[in-house]
């Protein structure tokens, strides 16, 4: 009961994240460029819900904008599902076999590292500290909305050049205040769409004021 809740909760922030998309982002614009809801609510499935129920979303977002929106014959079909699988690979919470993978690859480097192999960069130091483990879903879900969406303009860009439209960094200004247009929505809309997918719970308190 408590899946098919949540699958239902799913289908109707899936649903509700098309219809905001086109009917209402429009009007929503910044500087004529306009954010992704459908990426910002499939970044929180993502990392709330795990890539069964992410993969679902973006086939049915990808259906609802081929069958009304799409002006490239399957461009919207296909690429909605292969963007949000490929960023859920990254994005979703590990399982414990990948989780213990990744243990055992980390203290692989730690032990490489620690026999004299030269000075720790930076980013090795992150890679030993952080990436043992999930990042806080505060820094994935914008993340990963961010990544979605620049995957996405990436390929309309190069769409366009390969049907013959003069290439100009315009494009490149619209898609960076388009991803973080993007990252700012996931922001906005995390907490209220991973409360209504139950992952906030508070503790009711009986008649003499305790937590129960």
């Amino acid at each position: 009961m408590k899946g098919l809740k949540r699958a239902l909760k799913t289908l109707l922030i899936t649903v509700l994240a098309y219809l905001v998309q086109t009917c209402v982002m429009k009007y929503l614009a910044f500087q004529g460029v306009v954010g992704s809801v459908t990426f910002a609510a499939l970044s929180i499935i993502i990392v709330t819900c795990g890539k069964k129920y992410a993969f679902c979303a973006s086939c049915i977002i990808g259906i609802l904008s081929e069958s009304m929106v799409s002006n490239v014959p399957a461009l919207y079909l296909i690429a909605y599902p292969v963007i949000t699988m490929f960023c859920a690979q990254y994005f979703a919470d590990m399982t414990d076999r990948q989780r213990e993978r990744r243990r055992m690859m980390i203290e692989n480097r730690r032990v490489a590292i620690s026999a004299g192999k030269g000075k720790k960069h930076w980013w090795q130091r992150f890679m030993l500290r952080y990436r043992d483990t999930d990042l806080l879903p505060i820094v994935r879900i914008p993340l990963c909305a961010a990544v979605m969406d620049l995957i996405m303009n990436v390929v309309l860009i190069l769409y366009m050049y390969l049907i013959g439209e003069e290439w100009s960094f315009v494009y490149l200004g619209r898609t960076a205040v388009s991803v973080l247009y993007t990252a700012g929505l996931a922001l906005a809309l995390m907490v209220p769409l991973r409360y209504v997918l139950g992952m906030y719970r508070f503790r009711k308190r009986d008649e003499g004021g305790e937590l129960m």
